[in-house]
């Protein structure tokens, strides 16, 4: 199957019109952009819900990895990204993240360029620029934390920011989080993917009862994914 064959057509649609801006930030999250970032765009902006508990999320998960800052939100250092590519600043013109966080930080966004973005491409920019930090924090893969977001989008109650933190800590998720959330890998695929998450970050095998509690979030994630991606086609119909 393809990456789209089995997410909405407006997902697609309405999310690559986001990713196309937020992939002006710099190369090294136009993947980001095209994939993971088109499925959330598309998500965001049919469900105003999700879109609020992923950002109220992404704060505290930032924030928590010393990725952001206390007074710093994932909306804010997006337009901020967005107005200083539109002069020429890119993440590519940086040694490292950090640099370039720090230079976002010194750049003043002008107000009524602010508006020229909507809150869901600021957001979407933000969740770029996090998982790029994220990936940068934990010597991972470039692009393999992409989907980082979307357990959390999907059962926030048991995916929580702290809950996060320590699966990245123990390099325990990886790129098929949104193939197995699409019901799209093989048994043994999946068998593997929830495996990985049975550990904690000191790498002690979770017992039996916290085991049980993750496979029933796992589920719920499924069935919830199930149900936005439904509630999307239904609304456009």
């Amino acid at each position: 199957m393809g990456f789209w064959s089995s997410v909405s057509s407006f997902c697609s649609s309405v999310g690559s019109a986001i990713s196309s801006v937020v992939s002006g930030i710099g190369s090294e999250l136009s993947s980001f952009a095209k994939g993971i970032g088109t499925v959330i765009g598309g998500v965001v902006e049919a469900l105003a819900p999700v879109a609020k508990g992923i950002a109220n999320f992404a704060n505290a998960f930032l924030q928590g990895l010393g990725i952001l800052k206390s007074n710093e939100s994932v909306e804010d250092m997006g337009n901020k990204a967005l107005q200083a590519a539109d002069e020429g600043i890119t993440m590519d013109q940086f040694d490292d993240f950090n640099s370039y966080m720090n230079a976002l930080r010194d750049f003043e966004p002008d107000p009524e360029k602010s508006r020229n973005y909507s809150p869901n491409t600021k957001l979407v920019a933000g969740l770029g620029l996090g998982s790029k930090g994220v990936e940068e924090k934990f010597n991972a893969e470039p692009g393999s934390l992409d989907a980082i977001w979307l357990l959390p989008m999907a059962n926030p109650e048991y995916f929580t920011p702290e809950r996060m933190q320590e699966l990245v800590s123990a390099g325990r998720l990886g790129s098929d989080t949104f193939d197995y959330l699409e019901k799209r890998l093989t048994g043994g695929e999946s068998r593997t993917f929830e495996k990985n998450l049975e550990m904690d970050k000191s790498g002690n095998v979770m017992d039996t009862g916290q085991r049980g509690e993750l496979y029933d979030a796992l589920e719920n994630a499924q069935d919830n994914w199930s149900d936005m991606m439904d509630k999307i086609d239904g609304s456009k119909q």
